[in-house]
């Protein structure tokens, strides 16, 4: 499996290489209903939003515990502007 994880399992891979990678992992799923997750970083940050619409579900899976928070529009902006920043 590559960096980033789809299908079935995008869930837990992303919680296993938050807990013991000690990075954030962006959940999202896409249009067409699939699942899919990648480690943060402003072009999957922007990819997640995109992907989920104004409406949509993602989540970031916080490094190190692993525990989900959930994502809207407002926050994914905001992160948009602190990666930029190098936050």
């Amino acid at each position: 499996m590559t960096s980033t994880g789809e299908g079935g399992n995008a869930l837990q891979y992303a919680q296993r290489k938050a807990r013991y990678g000690h990075r954030d992992w962006l959940f999202w799923t896409d249009r067409n209903g699939s699942t899919r997750c990648a480690p943060r970083s402003k072009e999957i940050i922007k990819q997640a939003m995109l992907a989920s619409g104004t409406q949509g579900r993602w989540f970031v899976v916080s490094a190190s515990t692993a525990v989900l928070q959930k994502g809207f529009w407002a926050m994914g902006v905001l992160m948009l502007r602190n990666a930029k920043h190098g936050i």
